[in-house]
């Protein structure tokens, strides 16, 4: 117990001296200086220990409060950092839009690729090389159960819709209101699931285990309600300051285009790290493997409806106004993400996730991040090998079956 308790003292004292700094020196985000390096590293750790609590408190959550809310609760602080870095990317874009506006694309593009290029591989690399007892697992696929297609189904919607964003060259506020829609429907299909069937002292580290563990439910959702919130107010005041010093910093470094990169690789990194490293937790564990792959596809759902919905009201909140957000500078941006993921949906079509569909999807999101000039060529790589996959597995497609079966299963019963 006095390691749990150290470790939130820890986590607590480095965003309360990152915020102190913040308010001391926020200025030096936004011109170079030595005083933007340092800034600039006190946001980094606050960013990620405010993330590292909301990810303990949302996993708690799972196991403390009613199944419906968990899950409401659970979606939206999961990406809860990625929120508040977008909102201020859309909030500077109204601002600057010359210096800004090409950025919008950066965070949404690069946290989804993220997930799906290179965490959603990882996971199953992870599993592979974990142990059962003394043996080596030998996972070489990680099937999802019956009732987790309706997370695919929805990223594969998602996704889909993004043709007609990329198309457009523009997100407008009918995509927030298709967006969010989509979103609050799949929330509301995933409280009507049963609840968590892991048991929390094989699921969960010490620290959230803490927070399940406390005499009583009243307890629980305090100390819950408490880490959200306290999180929520460090981003309040770090999002901003985080962003701004990561485009300085690079901007002074590495040129002006250098920006758009660590916006879209550095910054969701950060956010999502402590994500990843539960994931990553769970996939060390054979059994818990699907519960990892599963996270990341949850997130990447999210990522794709709420998040990108966010960004149309902020930027109108900034100029005053309501109008499109300019995508055009970064098409190649989007094509590539939406083929990305429509590649990962396709894997799943049977609900199964194989060494060849990580291989494929790591390789090619490896060459894409390394070699800028690749993208448009990858992202027809990926719609042409989503064609591919579709023709091997046409046999084996079983998530909509499964998907209706669920609906069936689950909304009959309670209708």
């Amino acid at each position: 117990m006095n390691r749990v308790i150290r470790n939130y003292a820890g986590l607590t004292i480095t965003c309360i001296v990152g915020v102190s700094f913040v308010l001391l020196f926020e200025a030096a985000s936004k011109s170079f200086s030595s005083l933007t390096l340092i800034l600039a590293l006190f946001t980094f750790a606050s960013v990620v220990a405010a993330a590292m609590m909301i990810a303990w408190a949302a996993e708690a959550s799972q196991y403390s409060i009613s199944q419906g809310l968990a899950l409401a609760i659970v979606a939206i602080v999961q990406t809860l950092p990625e929120f508040f870095v977008e909102g201020a990317i859309a909030w500077n874009a109204g601002k600057d839009p010359v210096g800004w506006l090409p950025n919008v694309t950066a965070n949404f593009t690069g946290a989804n690729r993220l997930l799906t290029g290179l965490g959603w591989p990882l996971i199953l690399f992870t599993a592979m090389l974990s142990k059962s007892g003394n043996k080596r697992s030998g996972l070489h696929v990680i099937a999802l159960r019956k009732e987790q297609s309706i997370e695919v189904v929805f990223m594969l919607g998602a996704t889909l819709y993004y043709v007609l964003i990329w198309l457009r060259g523009s997100l407008e506020i009918v995509d927030t209101i298709v967006l969010l829609a989509a979103f609050l429907g799949y929330l509301w299909m995933l409280s009507r699931l049963p609840s968590e069937r892991e048991d929390p002292q094989a699921v969960l580290d010490a620290s959230p285990r803490a927070i399940v563990d406390l005499r009583t439910r009243k307890h629980r959702i305090v100390a819950i309600l408490g880490l959200f919130s306290f999180s929520g107010l460090v981003f309040v005041f770090i999002s901003t300051p985080f962003v701004d010093s990561i485009n300085t910093i690079a901007v002074a470094l590495f040129g002006a285009g250098a920006g758009f990169f660590f916006i879209q690789w550095i910054a969701p990194f950060l956010s999502e790290f402590p994500e990843k490293v539960t994931a990553f937790h769970w996939a060390r564990k054979v059994k818990l493997a699907p519960m990892a792959l599963l996270n990341f596809v949850s997130s990447a759902v999210n990522e794709l409806t709420a998040l990108v919905a966010i960004i149309p009201i902020v930027f109108a909140l900034s100029i005053g106004a309501i109008g499109p957000v300019s995508l055009t500078a970064h098409k190649d941006e989007v094509l590539l993400t939406m083929a990305q993921s429509l590649y990962a949906c396709v894997c799943l079509m049977d609900l199964k996730y194989d060494v060849r569909n990580a291989l494929l999807l790591f390789g090619l999101w490896l060459v894409s991040t390394a070699f800028v000039e690749t993208r448009f060529a990858i992202s027809i790589i990926f719609l042409f090998a989503s064609l591919v996959e579709v023709i091997i597995q046409r046999r084996r497609i079983t998530v909509f079956s499964a998907f209706k079966e669920s609906l069936q299963q689950y909304f009959s019963r309670h209708s």
